[in-house]
C-alpha cells in the first residue's frame, strides 16, 4: 500500500458519539476526501454502546433487538460488509478515507482487507503486543481476536473501518449480539472471553488510548508513505443532524427480517464459515421466482451486488436461476470474501426445494422455514434426504426438566412431551433414535454415524445452534434435515455454556404436527407397519 510520492495523512480526533453520529461523520469524511485539498483522512473516535451490523446483514438474525431497546443500545448499519459487532467506549475505533489515486485502491477486496489488518497489527507490535493479521479481516494475539477491519468503496473513495479492544464488556456484548461473531474453535471449547484479547490485559503498564491512536496513525502513515498532520475539522466533530439521524435509521432498517411467515427463508454456511441467507416468494405454481432478498456477513465489492442480483432474478423461471446467477456475477465482476457463486446457487436450490415440499405436502411457509439442511453435495432436495434418513436425533432440552430421561438416551413415550412422539415415529419407521445430551455427545454420535455409513438423518435444534455449531454437521458430512425448536433456548437466555455442557434447564418445544409430516417422509424399514 505504498504511494510513489509522499502524501499527507490528516488525523482527526473525533471524540465519543452514538452510532448514527459516527456513521454520519464517516460519510462526511468520504465527501471531504474527494476534494483535492483533503486526500487521506484518518479519524479516531469512540462509540456509545452500539450494535454495528454489516452492510448486508439481517438485523433480526444478528442482534437481540428487545435487549438493545431495553438498555438503550443503539443499532446502526455500516456501509462496509462483515459481521455484527458490539461497540462501546472500551474500543479505539478508526475510519480511514483514501482516494482512488492510491495504487492499492484497485487491489482485490480480500487482499486489501488483509493488508489493512497487517497495518493495525504492526501498530500493536510497536506497543509490544505480539499481534498478527488473520484471514479474512481480523487482528489476533495468540489466536485471540483483538481487533478487526472492514472496507467499502464509494466512487473514488475507499472507507476503511476498524477497531481495537482496549477492554471488553463481555456480558453486554453477548446480550446484544444474537449470534456472537467470535469464531469458536473446532471443538467448540473456547468461550467468548478466552477468544478475545484486550490491550488492558496484554500490556504490563496501562496503555492510554492516545498511545494506541498514535501507533495506528504512524503505521498508516508508513503504509501510505504519507506525513502526519493533526487537524481539527469541525464537520467531523459534530453529532448527526436530524436529517442524517433519520437517514441512518432507515439504512439500519433496510434488512430486518423479523417475520418468519411472509417469505420462504434458508441459510447456508460457506466453507470459509460465512453465513449466506435468502428469503424468497414464488408464484402460486412454484415455477417462477416472484422476488428474493439476500443477507450475509461476508464482504462484497461492489457493495450493492446482492441488490443487483436480487433485481436480476426477480420474475425469473426457477429452472433458469443458476445460469442467471453465473451471468450476473460475470457481468458485475464481483469480488466476494467468504462465499462463492456456487454457494448462492446452493441456497437457491434450498429455497426451491422448500417451495416444492410446501406445494406437495400442503405445508405453510412457517413450516418450511423451520427446516434447515446440510447437504455437502449441494443438491439440497429435502424429500430426497428424508427418503433415505435412517436416524433421528432429538435434543435433551426438548424433554421436561422433571423427566428422569432428560439427560439419558431413551424415552418411555409417556405422552407428556413431543419427544415421546419422536420416539414413536422413529419406532414405527424402524429408524434409530438418539437423545443428544451435550455438544460432545453430538460430535461423537455424528462421528459414529459417519463410520457406520448412515445415508442421512433427521435432527432437531434451534437455528442459532445450526449456524454457530455448523462445523459439527460439516465434519460429519452426512445429509440432514433439522427441525427448528421453539420456546426457551440457550441463545435467547444467554446460557450457551450450560447447554454445551448439557446443564441447560429450560425446555424447548418441538412442533408435533410438523414432526409427523417429516417422519412420514422417512423410509419404512421392512416389516414395519403403522402410520405417522
Amino acid at each position: 500500500m505504498r504511494r510513489a510520492a509522499r502524501d499527507t495523512l490528516i488525523v482527526i480526533n473525533g471524540g465519543t458519539f452514538d452510532g448514527p453520529s459516527n456513521l454520519a461523520c464517516d460519510r462526511r469524511m468520504a465527501a471531504l476526501a474527494s476534494e483535492r485539498e483533503f486526500r487521506h483522512l484518518l479519524r479516531f473516535h469512540r462509540y456509545a454502546p452500539t450494535v454495528s451490523v454489516g452492510r448486508h446483514q439481517a438485523l433480526a438474525h444478528e442482534a437481540r433487538l428487545s435487549y438493545c431497546r431495553a438498555r438503550g443500545i443503539g443499532i446502526v448499519r455500516r456501509p462496509s460488509g462483515g459481521g455484527a459487532l458490539y461497540r462501546d467506549p472500551n474500543q479505539v475505533a478508526f475510519t480511514l478515507a483514501a482516494p482512488r489515486a492510491g495504487s492499492w485502491y484497485a487491489a482485490p477486496l480480500p487482499r486489501l482487507l488483509l493488508e489493512l489488518a497487517r497495518i493495525v497489527a504492526r501498530a500493536l507490535r510497536s506497543l509490544d503486543i505480539s499481534a498478527c493479521a488473520a484471514l479474512p479481516n481480523d487482528i489476533e494475539v495468540a489466536h485471540r481476536k483483538i481487533g478487526s477491519v472492514y472496507l467499502s468503496r464509494h466512487g473514488d473513495i475507499a472507507l476503511a473501518h476498524g477497531c481495537v479492544l482496549l477492554d471488553a464488556d463481555i456480558r453486554t456484548m453477548l446480550g446484544a449480539l444474537k449470534v456472537p461473531t467470535e469464531k469458536l474453535t473446532a471443538e467448540g471449547l473456547a468461550t467468548a472471553r478466552t477468544r478475545l484479547a484486550t490491550i488492558a490485559e496484554l500490556t504490563r503498564t496501562p496503555t492510554p488510548p492516545e498511545a494506541v491512536e498514535a501507533a495506528l496513525a504512524s503505521s498508516f502513515a508508513r503504509a501510505l508513505n504519507a506525513r502526519l498532520v493533526t487537524c481539527a475539522i469541525e464537520s467531523l466533530s459534530e453529532p448527526a443532524s436530524p436529517a442524517e439521524r433519520e437517514a441512518e435509521r432507515i439504512f439500519a432498517a433496510s434488512i430486518v427480517w423479523e417475520a418468519a411467515d411472509d417469505a420462504i427463508q434458508s441459510v447456508l454456511k460457506s466453507d470459509s464459515g460465512k453465513t449466506l441467507r435468502a428469503r424468497a416468494r414464488f408464484s402460486p405454481g412454484g415455477d417462477t421466482l416472484h422476488d428474493i432478498e439476500f443477507a450475509t456477513d461476508a464482504d462484497l465489492d461492489p457493495a450493492d451486488f446482492l441488490l443487483e442480483l436480487a433485481g436480476s432474478l426477480k420474475g425469473m423461471p426457477v429452472a433458469s436461476l443458476e445460469d442467471a446467477v453465473a451471468g450476473v456475477m460475470r457481468a458485475s465482476a464481483v469480488t466476494t470474501s467468504g462465499f462463492s457463486g456456487g454457494d448462492i446457487t446452493s441456497l437457491l436450490r434450498q429455497l426451491a426445494g422448500k417451495q416444492r415440499l410446501r406445494s406437495r405436502r400442503g405445508l405453510s411457509i412457517r413450516d418450511v422455514n423451520a427446516l434447515m439442511l446440510h447437504d455437502a453435495s449441494g443438491g439440497y432436495d429435502i424429500q430426497s434426504i428424508l427418503g433415505k434418513a435412517t436416524v433421528m436425533l432429538v435434543p435433551y432440552c426438548a424433554k421436561p426438566a422433571w423427566c428422569k430421561w432428560r439427560h439419558r438416551d431413551g424415552c418411555t413415550e409417556c405422552g407428556m412431551c413431543e419427544v415421546g412422539d419422536a420416539y414413536r415415529f422413529a419406532r414405527e419407521r424402524g429408524a434409530r433414535i438418539i437423545t443428544i445430551t451435550n455438544y460432545e455427545h453430538l460430535v461423537d454420535t455424528l462421528r459414529q454415524m459417519k463410520q457406520g455409513d448412515v445415508p442421512a438423518y433427521v435432527g432437531m435444534c434451534c437455528s442459532n445452534f445450526f449456524v454457530k455449531r455448523h462445523r459439527a454437521f460439516v465434519e460429519a458430512g452426512i445429509p440432514s434435515v433439522l427441525m427448528d425448536v421453539t420456546g426457551a433456548n440457550c441463545y435467547e437466555l444467554n446460557q450457551e455454556n450450560e447447554a454445551y455442557a448439557g446443564a441447560f434447564r429450560a425446555q424447548a418445544k418441538v412442533d408435533r404436527r410438523l414432526l409427523a409430516e417429516i417422519a412420514a417422509l422417512m423410509p419404512r424399514a421392512p416389516g414395519q407397519s403403522g402410520t405417522c
